[in-house]
């Protein structure tokens, strides 16, 4: 499971000035659905057996029949949930990706010499989400005969009205639902009931971070020296703020104020002497100036004494689409951050592990920061 949260860190960051909001955007990926059911659909004639079929390919397939001697209609929903997204909270949803395997059969009924044909179409292809649906992304195209992947949306499409946030996707409620066209027909007395099956259905979620910095900030440093823990920073000279209040936490929740301090646009340092002993101090800055909303920089943490940095072999480096990691003792817990700052990937391995890999396709070029049980290491994206 990806967690995003705050990883510990023994390291100095640059965090570069932005004049504008800055993303880092990111795709989950082809994400496969755990529920999958059958919900009616009002004045349906076709019901969807063993829906179950459609979480994973190769798995069977989810089949449509028909209720009586129904031979043309619309299907219930095939309804897709519980994708397991865990998109970080505050992030923009770009865009939504829908990829459906899909197949009809029985199109043809031959008696003699009389031939009469059926067909499969979409009727309705929509997202669904906690008491929300999208708009319906039916397609006019005729249902193949062999299967074949049918893609619905893309990484800059919403499908709105819906504007869908972090909560609404990372929700089990979350999902697609595939309702299909029946059209059968009847020849000497004889029905012919077309077959539709769907084999898997995939979301893939495009999403942005955004830039932990506040505009005013052109750096914020923070960097163990023997006992003590110095913070630096700078603001940006046509943004400086009116006063920068240093905070430092024992748990990234619970903020006291070190000191306030007046700002300026050179490069300013606070030393904090008596950083926690036994825990990871966190730090942030507040930056306040009269007439305007406080802004906070992003935190950074320094561990509570100096550690070793364990023997790690990271490779490829540069990076393409995946990181992988691996030691000749285990380590328990691995985070990816970006130059923002912002933490991309976080997992904690409790029993401890000698291995791992990251997924990075789609991080955009540059420089990344991995961090394993306190150490840090800089790789690039290419």
């Amino acid at each position: 499971m990806k967690l995003f949260t705050l990883s510990s860190v023994l390291c100095t960051l640059l965090l570069l000035r932005i004049d504008g909001p800055c993303f880092a955007q990111i795709n989950t990926g082809a994400t496969d659905p755990t529920t999958a059911t059958d919900v009616s659909l009002g004045g349906s004639s076709f019901t969807w057996n063993t829906p179950n079929g459609a979480l994973a390919a190769g798995g069977g397939t989810a089949n449509a029949a028909a209720l009586l001697t129904a031979f043309t209609g619309t299907t219930d929903y095939l309804q897709l949930t519980n994708f397991g997204f865990n998109i970080p909270v505050g992030s923009t949803i770009d865009g939504i990706t829908a990829v459906v395997t899909k197949q009809a059969s029985g199109l043809n009924l031959t008696i003699g010499i009389f031939t009469v044909t059926g067909s499969v179409t979409d009727n309705i292809v929509q997202l669904v989400g906690p008491g929300v649906t999208s708009i319906n992304k039916a397609s006019g195209a005729n249902w193949p005969t062999s299967p074949s992947a049918a893609t619905y949306g893309s990484s800059s499409d919403g499908w709105g009205p819906t504007v869908w946030t972090t909560a609404m996707v990372n929700s089990p409620a979350f999902g697609v639902e595939i309702s299909a066209n029946m059209i059968g027909n009847t020849l000497l007395g004889v029905n012919l009931i077309p077959g539709a099956a769907i084999d898997v259905v995939t979301l893939n979620v495009t999403y942005s971070l955004p830039a932990t910095l506040p505009v005013h900030l052109q750096q914020w440093t923070a960097v163990r020296q023997g006992d003590v823990n110095v913070l630096g920073w700078q603001a940006a000279a046509d943004a400086v703020p009116a006063e920068v209040v240093v905070q430092r936490s024992p748990d990234g929740t619970q903020w006291d104020d070190l000191a306030t301090l007046p700002a300026s646009s050179a490069h300013e340092d606070y030393t904090d002497e008596e950083p926690y002993a036994n825990g990871p101090s966190y730090y942030r800055l507040r930056l306040h100036s009269d007439g305007q909303a406080d802004t906070w920089s992003s935190i950074q943490v320094l561990s509570g004494k100096a550690a070793p940095h364990p023997v790690i072999n990271m490779y490829p480096n540069p990076f393409h689409n995946t990181i992988n990691i691996s030691a000749p003792g285990s380590f328990t817990q691995v985070s990816l951050r970006n130059i923002q700052g912002a933490t991309l990937w976080v997992k904690v391995y409790p029993g401890g592990v000698n291995s791992t890999q990251i997924p990075a396709a789609g991080l955009p070029q540059g420089l990344y920061f991995v961090t394993i049980d306190g150490a840090t290491y800089k790789l690039l994206k290419n």
